[in-house]
């Protein structure tokens, strides 16, 4: 969020405005506790304690921790992604086909989103009155104007995402107020989120000095406008293909690419060799929304490595275990360097499936071969069969965890970041592959006495450049679709697409997919684009290496790891049973 050289005395802030109004401790929805009006008087009298409530309110977006429910790259759990090592949040549940009403797993974001849609409603009710006497305090005031009503747009758009139309609160509730409020449309929804952004575009400044750097800008205003749009126009939310909600999506995000070239404020960095450093350096021109990570300040900003795994290290540095878990469905989804399809068929591919790849698939996955921090440091997820018949199966039948009779692992001789290394076996990945791409590779650093700071980044330019080129082939202008298409995969040297038809759609789709794993995309794209009942139902593999024990020569096996379910009726996430109860709005179809 903000630059943290002055944070003691913005936490001082909100510790005190979090004793006196209780904020963000509503039980539900139509919480409607008073306002202590000794309290009220004091911040809206004060522009500091005013901008420690709206600083408060930035903990609503995406980040690391997010340990309430799944955002940020937990919601890869979700997808066709990844899976939870400890099947932790509710997962099992879920691939199951068990999310219900009253079985939420941690996908519910409702109260979550409400106790922020509040705190933003006060804060816009009030915002008029706060005392503002200098140009500076003036241009102080629109800032924080212009960050609630993006904040609250924020909230409403992953609501809608998730659930389809909500209930639509623009105001604080009193005392007095009634309580049963129906659900609005989903059109509805985004008639606010568009008006409130609209307005925020006008007040939010183009930057800020490194002080307040990660604050809420003119350009992230018009990104997420961007973003909403086109989730407006995608099938899910736009059953009859209106073509002109394709066009509103095209121009909103050709504003942006505009406002960027105009302004050199955002834009796409690095190349195949500097890929990494868009998540692992900060600030860059390609961030457009961040969240930072400043593991000093504990809880308020996102703990460090919670979540994402604190690395490999088989001799058990920080325990070397990790909680996300990649599927081999994405390993395989990074072509080949030359832009063909990996293919397990072909036994050049087979016998070394990460060599040829995609450049991308080095920076987003930690797989056996990758380099860990020191140039002399790699990664070994293999193991040995004890009798060094290295070409039986592991599992039989390829089905984890049936081990195929006569296959015993060696205890002597194994990869250290591997199964076979028994004292770390708990935190190793069985499926031999984690996460990577935002992760801070110095972490098991034994000198490093904490993680370095790192951004999260939840909108990044290239974003826009995809969904320009998705909203540019849906209203038939498929060579521009191709140029921004393109754009992206020029920049880490993949060949150009070349496709038509319904063929370049898929492979518009296919791209995002790759640029934007596991930053929060997949989950809410494929089910805007009606293929997750299909690409969420894939069972998930993971990958058995087994080695030669006098070479280097090694047998990689795709095995399945879980079955997987996504019931149609996912497509909406079920609205919790208590609101149902408590208000009477109707439910989302398929649910009891």
């Amino acid at each position: 969020m903000l630059k943290l050289y002055n944070m003691k005395k913005i936490i001082q802030y909100v510790g005190m405005i979090a004793v006196l109004l209780g904020f963000c401790t509503c039980s539900d929805l139509m919480d409607k506790g008073p306002l202590d009006k000794i309290s009220e008087t004091a911040i809206w009298n004060d522009l500091n304690l005013a901008e420690a409530f709206i600083n408060n309110q930035y903990k609503v977006l995406p980040n690391v921790y997010s340990g309430d429910f799944c955002r940020s790259h937990r919601l890869s759990f979700f997808t066709d992604e990844a899976t939870d090592k400890y099947m932790g949040s509710g997962t099992a549940d879920y691939y199951r086909g068990g999310m219900s009403p009253s079985n939420l797993t941690s996908l519910n974001s409702w109260k979550y989103h409400y106790d922020y849609i509040r705190g933003c409603n006060i804060f816009l009710k009030n915002a008029d009155d706060l005392p503002a006497t200098t140009d500076a305090d003036k241009k102080k005031k629109d800032r924080m104007k212009g960050e609630a009503l993006t904040l609250r747009a924020w909230s409403y758009l992953d609501l809608a995402a998730r659930y389809g139309g909500v209930v639509k609160i623009t105001e604080p509730f009193e005392l007095s107020d009634d309580f049963i409020h129906p659900r609005s449309s989903f059109e509805e929804i985004m008639e606010l989120i568009i008006e409130d952004l609209d307005a925020a575009i006008g007040l939010l400044p183009e930057e800020y000095d490194s002080k307040d750097w990660g604050r809420l800008t003119k350009g992230a205003a018009m990104g997420l406008k961007s973003r909403a749009l086109l989730y407006a126009a995608s099938p899910l939310f736009n059953k009859t293909n209106d073509k002109a909600k394709w066009e509103a999506a095209a121009k909103a995000t050709k504003d942006v690419i505009d406002y960027a070239e105009r302004t050199q404020l955002y834009d796409l960095v690095g190349d195949k060799d500097t890929y990494s450093d868009i998540f692992r350096t900060w600030p860059n021109k390609e961030m457009m929304i961040t969240m930072i990570n400043y593991p000093k300040y504990g809880s308020w900003y996102f703990s460090y490595p919670d979540g994402v795994g604190g690395g490999v290290d088989g001799n058990g540095t920080h325990d070397g275990w990790s909680t996300t878990m990649i599927s081999q469905k994405m390993v395989d989804a990074f072509e080949m360097i030359d832009g063909t399809p990996f293919d397990w068929s072909n036994p050049v591919h087979a016998a070394n499936p990460y060599a040829n790849r995609d450049p991308r698939l080095d920076v987003d996955v930690t797989h056996d071969g990758s380099m860990w921090v020191y140039e002399d440091t790699f990664v070994e997820f293999w193991i040995c069969e004890k009798s060094n018949n290295f070409n039986l199966p592991q599992y039989k039948d390829n089905v984890y965890p049936a081990i195929t009779p006569g296959f015993e692992m060696d205890d002597k001789v194994y990869g250290k970041n591997s199964l076979g290394n028994k004292a770390q076996v708990g935190n190793m990945p069985e499926v031999g592959y984690i996460y990577r791409k935002a992760l801070d590779v110095y972490f098991e650093d034994a000198y490093a006495s904490e993680p370095y700071i790192t951004a999260w980044i939840v909108m990044r330019y290239s974003e826009i450049l995809l969904n320009y080129a998705e909203a540019l082939f849906e209203t038939g202008n498929e060579a521009q679709a191709k140029i921004y298409l393109n754009k992206i995969r020029n920049r880490v040297s993949m060949p150009p697409v070349t496709a038509t038809g319904n063929e370049l759609r898929k492979k518009i789709q296919h791209e995002r997919w790759i640029e934007l794993c596991f930053e929060a995309h997949r989950y809410f794209d494929a089910r805007r684009w009606l293929i997750a009942e299909k690409e969420f139902s894939d069972p998930f593999y993971g990958i058995s290496i087994v080695k030669d024990k006098n070479s280097d020569k090694k047998v990689y096996t795709p095995f399945k790891f879980q079955d997987r379910s996504f019931p149609k009726q996912y497509y909406l996430q079920p609205i919790p049973l208590d609101e149902i109860q408590k208000s009477g709005i109707t439910q989302n179809e398929g649910y009891n």
